[in-house]
């Protein structure tokens, strides 16, 4: 298991303990050494699982060391959504939400930026392009990294909780979007390209390009949506 894919599924559970209340706002949560034990992992992806929460403003840090859960938190309100993988109606509806929500992010990504939010993108490309060297393999972690290294950049806590929420059902959008591409070497390369033209331009710091291209690659996803409920 990668080390991006664990420090997602520790963040979101992590996410889900504070949500039902086994970690209250106000409360202190576990030592780094603490929770790896509780998860049996190293600290490292402990540490990872929670920046992220930390860039949500789910949890902040304070003086005299350890991490606080946030005296006031939103509710997940996706919480209790469940949705069938045939409901395209549901599914259009959360592809409605990407174009709205990401080329926005994927602009202020591109003012924003930092050098580690870079390197964490160019790791999942690189991951992407493993995974489309087996033909069995749809990238669908990968791709879904992407995104959420492209949300990180922007540092707006509220965008990155969205994206956290939105998380399963992005999953199961990609899935969808990302099937048809199995085995068929020019669609991955298509793919590929598609998210390396959003990382230039937030490389090179251009909101425009950066919200462009974005919108670009989701309107090619979409395209598989209306195949897909045909």
């Amino acid at each position: 298991m990668s080390r991006e894919k664990l420090s997602q599924k520790i963040s979101r559970e992590l996410l889900k303990m504070i949500e039902t209340g086994k970690y209250p706002p106000g409360s202190k949560l576990p030592t780094e050494m603490e929770l790896a034990a509780q998860f049996g992992v190293s600290r490292i992806p402990i540490r990872e699982a929670l920046s992220v929460l930390r860039a949500a403003g789910v949890i902040t840090s304070r003086q005299g060391g350890g991490s606080y859960v946030e005296e006031r938190i939103g509710f997940n309100i996706l919480h209790n959504l469940r949705i069938a993988d045939d409901d395209m109606k549901w599914i259009t509806h959360l592809f409605e939400v990407r174009k709205i929500f990401e080329p926005e992010a994927a602009a202020i990504a591109a003012e924003r930026r930092l050098p580690e939010h870079l390197e964490r993108m160019r790791k999942a490309l690189d991951w992407l392009a493993e995974e489309f060297k087996e033909d069995d393999k749809i990238g669908m972690e990968a791709d879904l990294e992407f995104h959420r290294a492209m949300v990180l950049a922007t540092q707006n806590p509220v965008l990155i909780q969205i994206l956290e929420s939105l998380t399963p059902l992005y999953e199961r959008i990609m899935r969808i979007t990302l099937s048809p591409n199995v085995a068929v070497k020019n669609k991955r390369q298509s793919v590929y390209q598609e998210h390396l033209n959003i990382y230039l331009a937030i490389e090179h710091e251009e909101p425009e390009l950066a919200r462009i291209h974005c919108a670009i690659h989701l309107r090619n996803a979409e395209k598989k949506i209306s195949l897909y409920g045909e």
